[in-house]
């Protein structure tokens, strides 16, 4: 009985070690989505940030032209003062050209105000097109990570996992089936030790009967508590178990 639960104590190192990899695995490609999730929003602001520049560069063109316009228009009626030929047409034409120049001083204020904009846009856009190709940079560096430790761990998984055919080859199958349903439901460990009358695993005292009969390791034993294998550990045993 003692080497059955050695073996089913090193079968239990090959799935932890399985899990871990896999565990780890998982991780990493949670972080790279992570990653990817950043590059993406950025890449939608950068393309929002875009549309509003080249936007408020159309209305800045459309200012300019309306100042070029108000400049034609002001020359034109200062072209004409010296050619009108009553008072009421030459108050009239300064009436006009004051008017235009209300509204040029409007026009350059706007057009001032648009220019900021454009500068700040322009700002803007480059700075994410910056971080967007050390992002680019930087996702494709962890990505070939992701990768290769996926790629080595499987080589590893493969390799443990033959470990465990072999293993369960030397086990009763039923003992197999009841180790592999204790692990589906306690995922951290199937068999654990018991120290001092307690299982390691749920931290819950053994009958004193059933403790002396662990010692003895004349049968497969399980916690009453948890339902884990149990086997028998001395104080300070525990940590390397």
């Amino acid at each position: 009985m003692q080497a059955q639960l050695e073996l089913l104590r090193k079968l239990q190192e090959y799935d932890l070690e399985i899990m871990a990899i896999r565990e780890k695995s998982d991780r990493l490609r949670e972080s790279l989505d992570d990653l990817q999730g950043v590059y993406d929003g950025l890449g939608a602001s950068l393309e929002t940030q875009k549309g509003k520049l080249e936007e408020t560069r159309a209305l800045m063109r459309d200012k300019e032209r309306e100042l070029d316009e108000n400049k034609d228009r002001y020359e034109q009626s200062r072209g004409k003062l010296n050619a009108v030929a009553n008072t009421r047409q030459y108050n009239a034409l300064e009436k006009e050209m004051e008017t235009l120049k209300k509204m040029r001083a409007q026009l350059e204020e706007e057009r001032d105000t648009l220019r900021e904009n454009v500068e700040s846009y322009e700002e803007d856009v480059s700075e994410k097109e910056s971080k967007i190709a050390d992002l680019r940079s930087q996702l494709d560096d962890e990505r070939k990570a992701v990768e290769k430790e996926a790629k080595d761990g499987e080589k590893k998984v493969a390799s443990f996992e033959s470990e465990r055919e072999r293993i369960k080859k030397d086990l009763p199958k039923p003992l197999v089936r009841r180790y592999d349903f204790i692990l589906s439901r306690r995922a951290s460990r199937a068999i654990v030790p018991a120290v001092k009358g307690v299982c390691t695993g749920c931290n819950m005292a053994l009958p004193p009967q059933m403790f002396n009969e662990l010692q003895m390791a004349t049968r497969i034993i399980q916690c009453p508590s948890c339902q884990r294998i149990l086997y028998f550990a001395e104080p300070g045993d525990e940590a390397t178990a």
